[in-house]
């Protein structure tokens, strides 16, 4: 995933370099390597609580998991590996289509 990590020895000092800076971290990006990131990611979430991503995901938003910080950052991931799994597939149909 593109990531910008600040410290205090090395913050930008002007705007253009922050844009800079994430216009590289952009370009670097690969979606597909970040849709393997985020599915280790999710399976790491389901071996230690014992679920599938999507069961999880459903209990979650009926209000069934709490709001334990967690829960919170794993259905953040799942939404994220479903727009991005979504948006390749909408990029290959389209490749396929022409």
């Amino acid at each position: 995933m593109a990531r910008v990590k600040y410290t205090k020895e090395n913050m930008p000092k002007t705007r253009e370099e922050f844009q800079r800076a994430l216009k590289e971290a952009l370009a670097a990006s690969n979606p597909i390597d970040d849709l393997l990131e985020l599915a280790v990611e999710l399976h790491g979430y389901e071996q230690q609580y014992g679920m599938t991503s999507e069961i999880f995901f459903e209990k979650y938003q009926r209000g069934e998991m709490g709001d334990a910080m967690p829960f919170i950052k794993w259905a953040g991931r799942y939404q994220l590996y479903l727009d991005l799994k979504s948006k390749i597939e909408m990029s290959l149909e389209r490749v396929i289509a022409t």
